[in-house]
């Protein structure tokens, strides 16, 4: 399954191809503050989703994370960042979607206290078991952001081992402006590896390209992808735009992985 990110302004094209090309959804309305704060707009954003009538279980959502720290020594600031999370686990329940993706949150700046990390990943297993308690039908799906290795992310999904609506979303160009190896990356999360995001960069900056418009090297990612036999797990164009889209579509189709 190939995701995009809808766009309310121009809903009516977006489900045409969505339609068209058999492509889920990956909403990105419900990170905004603003909008999670503001009910009567919240309703209303909802309701135009819902009647859409996309088919349930296609569709994912990337949860809240704007200045969230689920895992800070500060009580305050992890009842509100557990508050938000919760938030939206609740709204991909009321669209119907299969997932819900969070942000790992770790910062390699801090990595050389033991302290921050062993704090990170004493919370986060605890904020990730009640959000997959909240709703046992929504996976969570723990996304690499700043993290300059597949590590803590592996060691954190090895606690969820056995647990189906638990996964690792893997986002290609996160990776890459990691400097790491892919493979090392696929190696060590493959096992875990449940959705990725797709976006191209010239990696210096996450550029959210279209596919074949920076400097990634697909050809490699593709042959982990298949050497792993990871061809079935969905993927997100993580570009914003119709031309975008349409650019990656293509890309991927010229490689026969269009589906």
């Amino acid at each position: 399954m190939i995701e995009i990110i809808p766009n309310v302004g121009e809903i009516e094209e977006y489900v045409e191809l969505a339609e068209r090309h058999a492509l889920g959804f990956e909403y990105n309305d419900f990170f905004d503050p603003e909008l999670l704060d503001d009910e009567r707009a919240l309703e209303e954003r909802l309701r135009l989703y819902q009647s859409l009538g996309r088919h349930g279980g296609t569709d994912t959502l990337h949860g809240a994370f704007y200045d969230l720290a689920h895992f800070s020594l500060d009580g305050g600031i992890r009842r509100h960042s557990l508050y938000r999370m919760q938030q939206s686990v609740e709204i991909a329940g009321r669209l119907g979607c299969r997932a819900v993706i969070f942000h790992g949150g770790l910062n390699p700046r801090f990595m050389k206290g033991k302290g921050y990390y062993s704090n990170w990943l004493e919370w986060t297993e605890k904020v990730m078991e009640k959000l997959l308690s909240q709703d046992e039908g929504i996976e969570i799906y723990c996304e690499n952001v700043l993290e300059n290795s597949p590590d803590a992310l592996s060691e954190l999904a090895e606690r969820f081992r056995g647990r189906k609506n638990f996964g690792i979303c893997l986002d290609i160009a996160h990776m890459m402006l990691a400097h790491g190896d892919p493979a090392e990356w696929f190696g060590k999360l493959h096992p875990h590896i449940r959705h990725f995001h797709m976006n191209d960069t010239f990696l210096q900056a996450d550029d959210h390209l279209a596919l074949g418009k920076g400097s990634i090297p697909w050809d490699t990612v593709f042959d982990l992808i298949k050497e792993y036999d990871l061809c079935g797990v969905s993927r997100l164009l993580e570009v914003n735009g119709l031309d975008k889209i349409r650019d990656s579509l293509r890309f991927l189709e010229d490689r026969s992985l269009q589906n």
